[in-house]
């Protein structure tokens, strides 16, 4: 049995990037696309039915292959099945993966975002002894761990397709992990998962508008692993200092980010628009934000009247430089 303890010598300050020049901003744009295309998988009149017909791959190099469920729980009581996710290979070899999780999209999920209780993590792979004290909240752990009679868990999915891809004549060269909101959380808790269940993997997290998801001693866990100590593999937190969806669970009560993010500026073009919690937390807003940044010379987006398509109603949102003192400055 392989014992984890996680290191506490001390609590490290977040790493704000402020310039996305200074990131794979390729590779950002890349997963910003395929986490909208996880939201599109689902569909809440069929919660558990794959909507392929809505699905486009994030880039003409890639093809969709798969996608898994994941149980939501009201209480432990009333549990729908619903499609989390979906799963990306390129054309051609070496063959790229990218595991996209969704976020927020139902009733269930925003009462999950808003739990407080911690649970604690275990690996998928039962040879690994993780402390105890490493815990993540125990809404999203539950959606990642719960299973039924009928479906297996999503935990079991994931892995089992890892599984499967390696025999295959597809194997893994580099997996991709991403999600938007609640599905950042998700694929966070997954990433550590896989850096103790299937070291050999080559494996990197881009995700956005992530929640805390686990505490201190997670975030030690999960800063220890080899990925993490590589700047092409640590993963990247992209996060608007408008947006307070990242500054909860509180840090009072014993949650903690992982290190390093990505920081943007931007609110919708109205009124209300810092106000407007929805807006400044909409993966479509973080997309035209990022791509507005990618073509700037400083890597950064300054329009005070940037368009976003959505829905057929077309809006603006004003978008700025960020400034890391302002990051949950009230939270």
């Amino acid at each position: 049995m392989i014992n984890v303890i996680p290191l506490r010598n001390k609590i490290m300050t977040t790493q704000y990037i402020t310039s996305i020049n200074n990131t794979n901003k390729d590779k950002v744009l890349l997963l910003i696309e395929a986490s909208l295309q996880a939201y599109n998988a689902f569909n809440d009149k069929h919660p558990a039915k794959y909507q392929a017909q809505c699905v486009t791959p994030p880039s003409k190099d890639y093809e969709f292959v798969d996608y898994w469920t994941g149980i939501d729980s009201l209480f432990t009581e009333d549990k729908t099945v619903e499609v989390y996710g979906v799963i990306f290979r390129t054309k051609k070899a070496p063959f790229n993966y990218i595991f996209a999780f969704r976020g927020t999209a139902s009733i269930l999920d925003i009462l999950d975002d808003l739990g407080v209780d911690h649970s604690s993590f275990e690996a998928y792979d039962n040879n690994v002894s993780i402390s105890h004290d490493v815990k993540v909240e125990s809404g999203f752990y539950d959606i990642y761990t719960e299973s039924n009679h009928t479906i297996k868990s999503m935990q079991t999915q994931l892995f089992q397709y890892i599984d499967k891809y390696q025999a295959s004549n597809q194997p893994i060269d580099e997996l991709y992990i991403t999600g938007h909101s609640l599905g950042s959380s998700l694929c966070q808790i997954f990433s550590l998962d896989v850096a103790l269940s299937r070291p050999e993997i080559n494996a990197s997290n881009i995700n956005f508008a992530c929640p805390r998801t686990g505490n201190q001693h997670f975030v030690d866990l999960y800063d220890s692993q080899p990925t993490q100590q590589n700047p092409l593999t640590q993963t990247l937190r992209v996060q608007n200092t408008y947006d307070k969806v990242p500054c909860v669970p509180l840090q009072a009560m014993d949650y903690a980010h992982t290190n390093f993010a990505l920081l943007v500026a931007f609110y919708k073009d109205t009124w209300d628009g810092e106000a407007n919690l929805l807006s400044c937390h909409s993966a479509l807003n973080y997309q035209a934000v990022l791509k507005c940044a990618s073509t700037s010379l400083n890597g950064i987006c300054i329009n005070g009247d940037l368009p976003v398509p959505g829905n057929g109603k077309d809006y603006s949102v004003k978008s700025k430089k960020a400034d890391a003192k302002t990051v949950c400055s009230l939270w």
